[in-house]
């Protein structure tokens, strides 16, 4: 099976291409948010490097959110239309699940977090009963307030993701939990073909057409148009 996993949730585009031979090519882009700009030549970039063509994929896999919103759009499309186009299985994971994946093999728990603005995180749990196991989602995506979510940390638990690239988040962490350095903090196209994987391995079936983003919340522009309306 030849794979094609990939991420807009953030600030950068992340991809990976998997071959049947179990090779894995990845890339990402820099930190502007030009997801529409900058994903497409990126992929075509990937399939090249490992010889193959759209039409050669079997797979593809995208993460749904929850984080930026116009970026979960452009993932999602790209994604759709390459499946469509080369009529290839479609696969759905958690974009938090797969920036958990970067955690060493002996993290046995694992927060993944992403900034969700106006003092708030996404974040969700995970666990490994044993060293090099796969990571479990115990505790879903949800958005909390960070004080709140930081006050609940058990101590020794290794905390990563896009959030602990915001200085203001990744300092205030109580000193109790393990903060993931830079290299945790980015997505990773290898560690998402390696997901993508497992999820094509546990049967999961996902329809083409019916597949949203997960938001999880309102933008700020929603609800300042509600207000405006007198919507509560």
């Amino acid at each position: 099976m030849n794979f094609l996993a990939l991420d807009t949730s953030g600030d950068r585009s992340a991809a990976g291409v998997g071959t049947a031979a179990g090779l894995a090519w990845e890339a990402v882009t820099d930190a502007s948010r030009k997801h529409g700009r900058d994903l497409a030549p990126m992929v075509r970039d990937l399939l090249h490097s490992a010889g193959l063509r759209p039409v050669d994929l079997t797979t593809i896999a995208v993460g749904l959110g929850p984080g930026s919103y116009t970026g979960l759009r452009i993932g999602l499309t790209a994604a759709r239309m390459l499946a469509y186009a080369a009529g290839a299985r479609i696969l759905a994971f958690d974009s938090l699940e797969g920036f958990a994946q970067n955690a060493p093999d002996d993290a046995l728990k694992v927060w993944a977090v992403a900034d969700a603005q106006r003092g708030d995180v996404y974040c969700a749990a995970f666990e490994r009963t044993e060293a090099g196991g796969a990571l479990t989602a115990v505790a879903p995506s949800r958005i909390e307030h960070f004080g709140r979510w930081a006050e609940g940390l058990e101590a020794g638990v290794l905390v990563l993701g896009p959030a602990l690239n915001a200085e203001a988040i990744r300092t205030a962490l109580p000193s109790r939990v393990v903060a993931g350095d830079s290299a945790l903090n980015q997505p990773s196209g290898r560690r998402l073909v390696e997901l993508a994987r497992r999820i094509a391995a546990s049967g999961a079936e996902f329809d083409l057409f019916s597949l949203e983003p997960n938001y999880i919340r309102r933008s700020a522009a929603e609800d300042l148009w509600d207000a405006r309306a007198g919507r509560p």
